[in-house]
């Protein structure tokens, strides 16, 4: 089975979602640049405009999916093509911040895993090492009150407000 991925190879998200379909077994993976978009057949149907808009509308929140015919975002496909009973929450954060995009896997309200896009890869890499296997509540508690210089918020609060 072939899968486009509309998005940056080079992104956290999209290197997860390769690590979660080659694991499954499905290795033929075809890039899509949004760049390339309105002109990639493909894309032009089946509720390509409603994800063009989505991702134009939401600060490029990528990566998105074509598999058999059907657009899956990136909680979508997470949770059809990996782990069982794992939810996964992805959102754009406030544009004050680094980031441009927060996705956590959650399994009986704890923290399995978190992927920060476009942050900086050691800040992200530890936090994932920190708040994983605590409950969400306790993550929240302890990083909504976390400030960035004069942001107005940062990337810890802006997980614990996704949240």
């Amino acid at each position: 089975m072939a899968v486009e991925i509309l998005g940056n190879k080079e992104g956290r998200l999209e290197q997860r979602l390769v690590e979660q379909l080659n694991e499954v077994g499905i290795k033929e993976i075809v890039w899509v640049s949004p760049e390339t978009l309105e002109v990639h057949d493909g894309w032009r149907e089946d509720g390509s405009a409603v994800w063009r808009m989505q991702y134009e509308f939401y600060d490029q929140i990528l990566p998105i999916c074509c598999i058999n015919s059907y657009f899956y975002s990136f909680a979508q496909t997470m949770e059809k093509y990996g782990s069982k009973n794992v939810k996964w929450k992805v959102w754009a954060p406030s544009p004050s911040v680094c980031n441009k995009a927060i996705a956590v896997a959650i399994k009986d309200d704890v923290i399995q895993e978190v992927i920060m896009e476009g942050s900086c890869m050691g800040f992200s890499n530890a936090l994932n090492i920190l708040v994983k296997g605590m409950e969400v509540s306790r993550v929240v508690q302890l990083l909504q009150n976390v400030p960035c210089q004069t942001r107005g918020t940062s990337c810890p609060q802006e997980l614990a407000r996704g949240l």
